[in-house]
């Protein structure tokens, strides 16, 4: 059987994924609260005591929330970036003695899951996303990317599933209510991934073997569920499955 995979939240307020594969259980980041992760974990039919590890994406908010009551509570290993420590125990004392390095280039081993860790161009003290070997397949997860890198692009290629940032729609952002020198950081290299920018992008996923597309992190200012979906779907042309992770909605990758 193929892995289980859920984006059980997904925006610029709190981002958590859900993954199931053979004898692993695991999530990538923890950015709302620990009730509501362990919630949405119980919707997905797991036990929260049954997650052995968080691996995080950056140090940011919307990425951390839950960090310090599901490391209390459960003591799972919590895999991050060496930059980012500080800013994790600032928020989540509790993860000091579950803290791993997981630095761009590391290769983590869990029983019947390698993931390897790309680094990502975000404004954060380090930030990275995942190209993950599951059971009979392999997946990408990358989100709060500035822009695509090479690095990225050969991480993405050849996998089935691919969760991609689509944060916003550049004219909607440009025209928004946001302060200006905000529009210039979620715009420039080290901000997030437009509607635009992802769309480009799917067509060369297809042409490597991508099947299975969701977006993610989308802005709830500065875009749409429609949006982000109408955009991707023209370049696509139904040559993949696409869907989008809503706020506040758990979606199956």
């Amino acid at each position: 059987m193929l892995a289980e995979v859920y984006q059980l939240f997904s925006s610029s307020k709190g981002n958590c994924c859900l993954v199931k594969n053979k004898s692993d259980v695991f999530l990538i980041d923890a950015g709302v609260s620990a009730k509501r992760i362990e919630t949405a974990v119980g919707q997905a039919g797991i036990r929260p005591e049954e997650i052995k590890a968080i691996f995080v994406t950056h140090e940011h908010s919307d990425h951390i929330k839950g960090l310090e009551t599901l490391s209390r509570r459960y003591g799972m290993d919590i895999y991050a970036p060496t930059g980012c420590f500080d800013g994790i125990l600032s928020c989540a004392p509790s993860a000091f003695p579950h803290l791993k390095p997981n630095d761009h280039g590391t290769l983590t081993c869990l029983e019947d899951t390698r993931i390897y860790t790309v680094r990502t161009p975000h404004d954060a003290c380090a930030s990275v996303g995942f190209r993950m070997e599951l059971e009979g397949e392999i997946m990408a997860y990358f989100t709060d990317i500035g822009h695509l890198s090479a690095e990225i692009l050969r991480a993405m290629s050849g996998c089935k599933r691919v969760v991609i940032e689509s944060n916003h729609d550049i004219e909607r952002l440009k025209t928004g209510s946001y302060p200006y020198p905000l529009k210039q950081r979620i715009l420039g290299p080290y901000g997030h991934l437009s509607n635009f920018d992802c769309a480009a992008l799917l067509p060369h996923l297809v042409r490597y073997g991508t099947e299975r597309i969701v977006l993610a992190h989308l802005s709830e200012e500065n875009n749409t569920p429609e949006m982000a979906y109408e955009e991707s779907a023209r370049r696509l042309e139904g040559k993949a499955s696409l869907d989008v992770a809503k706020p506040g909605e758990t979606v199956e990758v």
